[in-house]
């Protein structure tokens, strides 16, 4: 017997259709360590492969990555990341599947692009009407592979490290607050390794994306939401908007525009994600996903407290 077509949307998949919450994973200690070892091998990994593309097709180093050799190394390292974060939760933590698992998989990290494409994108757009951007015109010869690789080897690996081993770890031990404040003081810390970094710009990257991308993960308790913001919020700020991301240098995108103003505005040679529009936005936007991640009852106490409470 058919089912109605009423009753087959009613069923279908939802961004909420999520499995409940399960921190019963075992031995937190490896993971902790060996999701740091992971992170470190993916970036090698990634590495490794950009020069050996760009030495295949003829290139040297002093010239600088082939473009493709780049995305080709963004797309190994993130499929090592993930496939070790599966044996790290899995054989090692007895939980498989755990922050990836469950349905709607393709609808979370779709919502991700598109709230990492519409943040960055409104960024832009305050900034202009402040001064700080003009559009002069279009490429001729837009550059989208490397933003596309920015997007895809920071939005995986990252995420993998920063919210799938280290907040869910944290959080197991100390709660879902203290977890979020320490992965996003991290989070910035690592990012002042860059170029152009500096203590102000590690801290807006804290509120900004720490919170946000932290919130995205205690909200759905998967990785793929914060994975989708991740890679648009990097991918269309060089792509399209031709800005340079966390210091990595000059991008050339789509657009070709003037950026001038003061730092604040502009974010200097941290590119857009570095204004103080980009960080507000980023903190606003992080505090949204905080409350319905509460409503959903998703920030939670220590492992330890909790099992007091329940006894």
């Amino acid at each position: 017997m058919s089912t109605p077509r009423a009753t087959r949307i009613h069923e279908a998949p939802r961004i909420d259709s999520v499995d409940p919450v399960d921190r019963s994973d075992r031995r937190r200690w490896w993971q902790l360590l060996l999701g740091i070892v992971l992170f470190v091998v993916a970036e090698v990994v990634a590495m490794a492969v950009t020069r050996l593309g760009t030495a295949v097709s003829g290139g040297s180093s002093a010239e600088g990555p082939a473009a493709w050799a780049l995305l080709l190394g963004a797309c190994v390292g993130a499929a090592v990341a993930l496939g070790g974060f599966l044996v790290i939760v899995g054989p090692i933590g007895r939980s498989p599947g755990l922050a990836l698992r469950g349905r709607g998989k393709a609808a979370e990290l779709g919502l991700g692009l598109a709230i990492g494409a519409a943040l960055i994108s409104l960024s832009v757009g305050l900034i202009a009407l402040l001064g700080g951007y003009r559009v002069t015109g279009f490429a001729e010869s837009p550059q989208l592979l490397v933003p596309l690789a920015i997007g895809i080897g920071a939005g995986v690996i990252e995420e993998v490290l920063f919210r799938g081993i280290l907040l869910r770890v944290l959080e197991a031990w100390m709660g879902s607050w203290a977890a979020l404040a320490i992965t996003s003081v991290l989070f910035g810390l690592v990012h002042l390794t860059n170029d152009g970094a500096s203590i102000l710009t590690a801290l807006g990257l804290v509120i900004e994306a720490g919170v946000l991308l932290g919130a995205a993960y205690l909200l759905t308790r998967r990785l793929w939401l914060a994975i989708g913001i991740h890679i648009a919020w990097n991918a269309v700020q060089a792509g399209m908007f031709s800005s340079t991301v966390s210091g990595t240098g000059a991008q050339h995108g789509l657009l070709v525009a003037e950026v001038d103003g003061p730092t604040w505005l502009t974010g200097g040679s941290m590119g857009i994600e570095g204004s103080l529009i980009s960080v507000l936005l980023g903190l606003g936007v992080g505090i949204v996903l905080l409350v319905l991640a509460s409503r959903r009852g998703h920030l939670l106490p220590s492992v330890r407290a909790e099992r007091g409470v329940q006894s």
